[in-house]
């Protein structure tokens, strides 16, 4: 069994990328991921995931507000 937890947080505006977000969360547990799938707006803290998948309409538009990570905060980087 993998131990990696892995969060897979989205942003949905009609309710398919929640949908989406789940199957992806059954397909990492089906491969012995520890995987949750949660609203990104009720994200506050990545630290304790091994890997984050971060999933949005498809519209490009993200209902939630993104928050850069520490490390884009110190460089102003964005990607």
């Amino acid at each position: 069994m993998n131990s990696k937890r892995v969060l897979v947080a989205y942003g949905s505006e009609a309710c398919s990328t929640a949908g989406i977000a789940e199957e992806i969360g059954k397909t990492l547990r089906d491969d012995g991921f520890d995987a949750v799938v949660l609203p990104a707006d009720t994200v506050t803290d990545v630290s304790g995931y091994d890997g984050v998948v971060l999933g949005a309409t498809a519209s490009g538009t993200f209902p939630c507000p993104a928050r850069p990570s520490p490390s884009q905060e110190r460089t102003g980087h964005s990607g």
